[in-house]
């Protein structure tokens, strides 16, 4: 029998060492004397809830000073009460970015997550501390969300497992929302095996776990060559550890075979665009009322979302089924399709262009709705974790997860523990300013703004003015479909 009270003050220790420095929990739970019901397939697992999830003990912030105070008050999350009902003991809230958006603002009374390999670099979000928090050892799984790569982005930046299960496996009821449509409900942990026993709870699996592989004999995996080639993304190190991991898929019997991946950036678009209308939507009326109250990275970000025209954002969909029946495709006859996770390590906090790295790498499988695995594959020079992930057709996730855990039960990158942390504080973090634009295009923006009565003060307009242009550009990635068979054409004029 799990003594779970002793675990738990272990982990709560821990905390209290580590915490000050790492930035993963908003709010820590009081549960030293927990003791779970029954004899559940979860029976003495620790918890690091998002802290968009409600829980009994504490109604979530959403690492925003703009969110209801009574929301859910005393009640479970639908995803936090099966965990909860299986067995499972919630240690706190913990942090992530404003409303599962952008970057951490330390003008925010939060704390700053930060990265458990290099506290002055970022964990990758926004599901920060579910993912920080493992590799210390704060708790044992990580619930999390995925819009965009949420969950897959931290679990890479931090070493550790996050699975994105198919769109809507998981009830996201109870989880405040960013882009219902993209919306995902996943967990984090340091193995697969761990991720997927959660998930199974979670999403209310007859059996909590998938049926496990001894190897990949018979099993295809695809990996798009010539799109990987063409983004011009992956570090040298990031390329040379995915290729030493396909070696690893190869030697365990995996055939792996190079597959076109033509719809990638019309779903990347459709992604980014579906992300910020439906952001927006509902968001809107708070950046109009409440503009100096939201953290300035979420606010530049999302506002954007009130400038797409409806007929966009209804063509993003259109898109979004076109490429999801155009990689099903794709996807007959493979176990599941491999890229990196992310093209590159967790940047520092002083590096604006790292931080500002946009990658069709995990927006690719939000935008469709499939499930995709993060896991480590390696690390660069530096001593930073690197990422592969896999995924596969929608309904394929127990299939996916044991071809993950396959790969690492044959590699040892799970197994690796950074260094003690430093005794010193990290750095302090500081917003970088975004790039001067030019009076018109800054007039421009302004005036369309005023129309959609968001009141963005002029300073703020000359820092991210440019935002607005590269995301006007994405509506040009956006294919003429023919209606209704969504079929791509060619103007032969």
């Amino acid at each position: 029998m799990v003594d779970v009270s002793t675990r738990v003050k272990r982990q709560q220790a821990a905390a209290d060492r580590l915490d000050g420095r790492l930035g993963v929990f908003v709010r820590r739970f009081d549960s030293s004397r927990a003791e779970p019901a029954g004899a559940g397939p979860l029976r003495g697992v620790t918890l690091g809830v998002k802290d968009v999830f409600a829980t009994r003990e504490a109604v979530p912030t959403a690492h925003s000073k703009v969110h209801d105070t009574d929301w859910h008050r005393g009640r479970d999350a639908e995803a936090v009460r099966r965990l909860r009902d299986a067995g499972a003991v919630p240690l706190g809230l913990t942090t992530a970015a404003e409303h599962a958006l952008g970057r951490p603002d330390p003008a925010l009374p939060f704390p700053v997550p930060r990265n458990p390999w290099d506290p002055d670099r970022y964990p990758g979000g926004s599901s920060s501390g579910s993912a920080a928090g493992l590799v210390h050892g704060l708790f044992d799984v990580g619930l999390g969300t995925d819009t965009g790569g949420s969950i897959r982005i931290p679990a890479a930046l931090c070493g550790v497992t996050g699975v994105k299960p198919t769109h809507g496996l998981v009830p996201t009821t109870g989880c405040h929302p960013l882009a219902p449509s993209l919306d995902t409900v996943g967990t984090l942990a340091r193995t697969v095996r761990e991720a997927a026993r959660a998930l199974g709870v979670a999403a209310a699996w007859d059996t909590p776990e998938p049926a496990w592989r001894a190897d990949l004999d018979g099993i295809r995996v695809g990996v798009p060559d010539r799109a990987l080639e063409e983004s011009g993304q992956l570090s040298p190190e990031c390329r040379e550890a995915f290729d030493t991991a396909l070696e690893s898929l190869r030697d365990q019997g995996a055939k792996v075979v190079s597959v076109e991946l033509p719809e990638l950036y019309p779903l990347f678009a459709a992604q980014l665009i579906t992300l910020l209308a439906e952001g927006f939507d509902r968001h809107g009326a708070g950046l109009r009322g409440r503009w100096d109250q939201y953290g300035r990275p979420f606010r530049r970000t999302l506002v954007l979302g009130g400038l797409i025209p409806a007929s966009v954002y209804v063509h993003a969909q259109r898109v979004r089924t076109w490429g999801a029946a155009a990689l099903r495709g794709r996807l007959d006859g493979l176990e599941a399709l491999a890229t990196p996770t992310w093209p590159t390590a967790a940047p520092r906090y002083d590096d604006p262009a790292g931080l500002a790295t946009v990658s069709w790498l995990p927006s690719l499988w939000s935008a469709v709705g499939f499930p995709a695995v993060a896991l480590p594959m390696g690390f660069d020079t530096a001593g930073l974790p690197l990422s592969l992930q896999l995924a596969g057709a929608p309904g394929t996730d127990r299939a996916l997860l044991a071809v993950a855990d396959a790969f690492q039960q044959h590699t040892d990158w799970h197994l690796r523990a950074p260094a003690p942390l430093p005794a010193t504080p990290p750095a302090p973090v500081t917003l970088p300013q975004g790039a001067p634009s030019e009076a018109e295009t800054r007039r421009q923006l302004g005036a369309a703004l005023h129309r959609a009565k968001v009141p963005v003060p002029e300073a703020e307009l000359a820092e991210f003015a440019g935002q607005w242009q590269l995301t006007e550009m994405l509506f040009g990635f956006l294919p003429e479909l023919r209606d209704p068979a969504h079929e791509m054409y060619q103007d032969e004029n």
